[in-house]
């Protein structure tokens, strides 16, 4: 009888160590989500950061226009 409830201990308590890994598992995949959602977040930077180029040919353009613009007035 002794001897089962030992057995039955050892069980329980194995049962219990899994558990503790599985909600460790459960946290660091909430972590793999934030750092998921941070990366798209990068991504959304990333492409705004390869209009700029672009952004600042039109600003260069701009700046000649109201030069032209401030010449002929």
């Amino acid at each position: 009888m002794l001897t089962e409830l030992l057995k039955l201990s050892l069980i329980d308590t194995e049962l219990l160590k899994l558990s503790l890994m599985l909600t460790e598992l459960l946290k660091l995949s909430l972590m793999l989500t934030e750092l998921l959602k941070l990366s798209l977040i990068l991504t959304e930077f990333l492409k705004l950061s390869l209009m700029l180029p672009a952004l600042l040919k039109l600003s260069l353009i701009l700046t000649e226009l109201l030069k032209l613009s401030l010449t002929l007035t």
